[in-house]
């Protein structure tokens, strides 16, 4: 190759990719080929990471992941569609309740690699280059590399990596389990940790506290995850949900319909499921707080389980049967990068393994929860599209029981891929019976993203953000920390949270922290404090480890340091507190402030030192209708049909 100067360098035509994986470090790399690295963020100079490149075309792919889940729907198999062979004696076919139409990115963490490798096709669309080299890697890397050159008339090749992701011996134990026998497995522990707690409710018409008559329309239903409570109030009988906070207050004025209740369990340390049945009771008994307060599974009958069980191997035999005809149908519209073998483990738990059997039950309990209760004035849940909440709103779609309102209760990310379905869904009749009447933003970001993913405007409304609504009232300057003060906030995510526990560890050692007293706020579902002070030995003392509401913490004086994906980063900026948030560790960033103007993120020792150079990283600027914040809560006043605030108490 003829020589040229290294500032002319982009203009070469290069015929070779180089692929390095994080666990190959070679004493050089070739200068005459591009050089991309597959798990890295921060690169030489003049290489390329391939992290960075889904960023940059995330929302294109996100578009076609979400046209793929919805014209998968459609491939015809055998003269029938893929809709309708998963419908096994439901009018909800369970593709539409299954992880690849879920498209969770913790759920199913394999999209992290498939975005990857469409990220790196659409960079490769203009170069003139032939020839793909890997270094390390999985086999499954190797396999899509290998498939992909092969399909685009490019050569491949490979050396070392390894033969599949390093998982713990349990994982590794559970994956082997054939997707039946897993199924089986669960079952067992559910029935004998679950069902043996929250017995079929039966067949007799639901006693009410306050004797409303079933389906007088006078009711409406919130559909809710639970725990997540004031403990103290729930120990005197009360019932007040994280999910929901003031808007408890308007429902207990004179005037406001009265609610059922149905709560979706899930584990929480506030509780285990006996203490959480004990403070279900407590609220039935009380009666200040709701119509009615049930389970999910106290509306499977066992003849519903013995149905489950029959469609649930009636959806296996059909998957083993489509599974040969879709494998090549496993790719975005104009690719060649067929991400089959990564999907294929999310297929077989869809429609064999437990998660099928689970939404198989759940689908039978919501159906029967709806008929039981009758039409209602409105069913509401904190949406997250999820596929209980899909059922929901197809059984009170399908039993004519009152419109359906999503309400957006935390925020949305980019890449929150769940929330953002293709558009044609809205108004495709097989597909708009499981889409909520409206979808409810909490303020202008979410709106606006929904709007920019072709969410229908008829369809989109606003109403105030609940959760945060303490934000309204900032600290005075009376409740100023007297000396530094780091607020470490970590994650619900094992991963993240543990690259950022060793993060800090490594700055403490460094001395990047001395100016700082640090206070370290653990979520409520991952304790660290083993884990720091296994990291720490001694050095631990200096950390003080912080339980209770995030608001007591966010206070004048304090700098705070998130992990990735905690929803505190955006209520420190809210606070105008200085905030730096942490780059994500080998998976898509989900900081819900991540495109904000001057939002510092940090990865290194280098990013920590810089941040707090100045004593204090920037202040990240916040659009002012980012949320919706309004006390009287006007908007949910009139979408549930309560009396305007000041209407008097019951």
């Amino acid at each position: 190759m003829p020589m040229f100067h290294m500032k002319h360098r982009h203009s070469i035509i290069m015929k070779q990719i180089y692929i390095y994986t994080q666990n190959t470090t070679p004493d050089s790399y070739p200068t005459d080929a591009y050089i991309l690295h597959w798990e890295l963020w921060d690169t030489p100079e003049d290489h390329i990471s391939v992290p960075a490149l889904l960023q940059k075309y995330l929302l294109q792919i996100r578009t076609e992941h979400a046209a793929w889940a919805y014209d998968m729907a459609r491939a015809v198999v055998s003269g029938q569609s893929v809709e309708d062979w998963f419908k096994c004696g439901e009018s909800l076919s369970q593709w539409w309740c299954s992880l690849l139409y879920e498209r969770h990115p913790k759920m199913t963490p394999s999209l992290y690699p498939i975005y990857k490798l469409r990220a790196l096709e659409l960079w490769l669309a203009d170069k003139d280059a032939r020839e793909i080299r890997l270094i390390g890697g999985d086999e499954r890397l190797r396999r899509a590399l290998s498939q992909f050159c092969l399909l685009t008339n490019r050569t491949f090749s490979s050396e070392g990596g390894s033969a599949g992701e390093s998982r713990t011996l349990s994982r590794r134990l559970y994956a082997a389990c054939p997707p039946r026998l897993r199924a089986l497995l669960r079952f067992g522990h559910w029935m004998l940790t679950v069902r043996r707690r929250l017995p079929f409710i039966g067949d007799a018409p639901l006693a009410d506290i306050t004797g409303v008559p079933r389906g007088s329309g006078e009711t409406g239903v919130i559909a809710t995850y639970f725990p997540n409570i004031d403990v103290r109030l729930a120990e005197e009988g009360r019932f007040r949900s994280r999910y929901w906070e003031n808007l408890h207050d308007a429902l207990a004025e004179k005037g406001a319909p009265g609610v059922r209740w149905l709560f979706i369990r899930f584990p929480s340390p506030q509780g285990d499921l006996d203490q959480c049945l004990r403070w279900r009771d407590a609220f039935r008994a009380n009666g200040k707080d709701g119509l009615s307060f049930d389970y999910l599974e106290e509306f499977i009958a066992p003849r519903d389980i013995r149905a489950a069980w029959k469609r649930c191997a009636r959806l296996a035999r059909v998957a083993e049967k489509l599974e040969e005809a879709l494998r090549g149908a496993f790719c975005f519209k104009g690719s060649n990068m067929v991400f089959w073998e990564y999907m294929k483990e999310d297929w077989d738990e869809s429609f064999k393994g437990w998660r099928c059997l689970e939404r198989c039950l759940q689908l039978r309990g919501i159906a029967n929860y709806v008929r039981r209760i009758g039409p209602q004035r409105w069913h509401v849940f904190p949406l997250e599209n999820c596929p209980w909440e899909r059922m929901l709103t197809h059984a009170a779609h399908s039993e004519n029981a009152g419109p359906v309102y999503g309400a957006q209760h935390s925020t949305i990310r980019p890449t929150d891929f769940r929330y953002f379905d293709d558009p044609r869904a809205f108004d495709d009749p097989a597909t708009k019976a499981f889409q909520p009447d409206r979808i409810l933003a909490n303020g202008s970001s979410a709106l606006t993203q929904w709007r920019q993913a072709g969410a229908p405007d008829d369809r989109l409304g606003e109403i105030e953000a609940l959760r945060y609504l303490y934000l309204r009232e900032a600290p005075s300057s009376a409740d100023a920390v007297p000396r530094p003060r780091l607020l470490v906030v970590t994650s619900f995510f094992a991963d993240e949270t543990f690259a950022h526990a060793d993060l800090l560890a490594r700055s403490l050692r460094a001395g990047l922290l001395d100016a700082f007293d640090i206070v370290v706020k653990p979520h409520p579902y991952l304790p660290v404090e083993e884990h720091l002070r296994k990291l720490l030995g001694d050095e631990a003392r200096r950390l003080v480890f912080a339980d209770g509401p995030i608001a007591a913490q966010l206070l004048p004086g304090v700098v705070v340091w998130a992990s990735n994906s905690t929803t505190v980063a955006l209520e420190a900026a809210l606070r105008g507190l200085p905030l730096m948030v942490m780059q994500p560790c080998g998976d898509f960033d989900l900081c819900p402030l991540q495109d904000a103007p001057g939002l510092v993120r940090t990865g290194s020792l280098a990013d920590v030192r810089n941040a707090l150079a100045d004593g204090a990283p920037a202040i990240p600027r916040l659009d002012p209708a980012f949320l919706r914040l309004d006390p009287a809560l006007p908007r949910w006043r009139s979408l549930l049909g309560v009396p305007a605030a000041g209407g008097g108490q019951s």
